[in-house]
């Protein structure tokens, strides 16, 4: 599973995952926080502890992917784009625990007991049952702005990352300059952005409006690709190895580090 849709809200799973921990870790704060005799010094130390988590999952995860980070340092605060790392989070969330041992050590206990609860929370949600029947790319060819139709499934011994993306769509507006950037220099792996939906001139004119130039794009004016790679949303960016296979799915605006890292993956598994 790659993500859940509920209503009109779509959620990626590392989101999702992010969410139902969250919600468990205070429902818990809460449930064992009804005692009066307890309530003040538990609900005192759940913010503290809940931000010392994310703030050291995040710096644990900018740490891991330096390399990319300290060239676009700004990409360390878009927190929407996701990208933390656990271990990092509750090696904060001990710290903050030994502090309030010396200071309130009535409220350890609770504090660890609802951290624990929201750490398998977000693993059952990150553990759902995957398809394994991974899709392959369709031996369909979709004209460019370039001109000369491209198939897909012509990998040429290549691994290819296809994004997928509107115009309409705020997050893909705000990832296409970093990801036409990395495009423009991108070896050993080919991308693709393939429009959903929108004629010809809609495209070119938001990529004039943008000043991207036309680049790798293609068109797929009636969205086939969402429906065969049941993409919940836009934008997501979908990752194949040299065989046309499908090997991951990021739903939702990716950030630098993220599209490096699931590169290089790529990279590694190529013949």
């Amino acid at each position: 599973m790659t993500g859940l849709q509920i209503g009109p809200f779509a959620f990626a799973t590392d989101r999702l995952a992010f969410l139902a921990g969250a919600m468990v870790f205070f429902l818990g704060v809460h449930l064992l926080s009804r005692r009066q005799s307890r309530r003040a010094q538990i609900r005192d130390w759940a913010l503290p502890a809940a931000g010392t988590w994310l703030l050291t999952a995040r710096a644990g995860y900018v740490i891991q992917h330096w390399e990319v980070f300290s060239t676009h340092p700004v990409d360390m605060l878009k927190l929407w784009q996701g990208g933390i790392s656990a271990g990092a989070g509750f090696a904060g969330l001990a710290a903050i625990a030994a502090l309030a041992v010396l200071r309130q050590p009535r409220a350890v206990a609770p504090l660890l007991g609802a951290a624990l609860a929201g750490g398998l929370a977000s693993q059952m949600v990150l553990q759902m049952p995957r398809d394994d029947d991974r899709p392959r790319l369709p031996p369909t060819a979709y004209a460019t702005l370039q001109g000369a139709p491209v198939r897909l499934d012509d990998r040429s011994g290549q691994p290819l990352v296809l994004n997928l993306w509107a115009s309409w769509c705020p997050p893909c507006r705000r990832e296409m300059p970093m990801m036409m950037e990395v495009a423009e220099t991108l070896e050993g792996a080919e991308m693709i952005f393939a429009n959903q939906g929108e004629t010809q001139a809609q495209v070119a004119g938001f990529l004039d409006t943008l000043n991207l130039g036309a680049g790798p794009v293609s068109l797929d004016p009636t969205s086939s690709l969402m429906r065969r790679f049941e993409a919940l949303g836009l934008p997501a960016t979908l990752f194949f190895d040299a065989s046309g296979t499908l090997t991951d799915m990021h739903f939702g605006e990716i950030s630098r580090a993220e599209l490096m890292s699931q590169i290089a993956t790529l990279r590694d598994t190529a013949p």
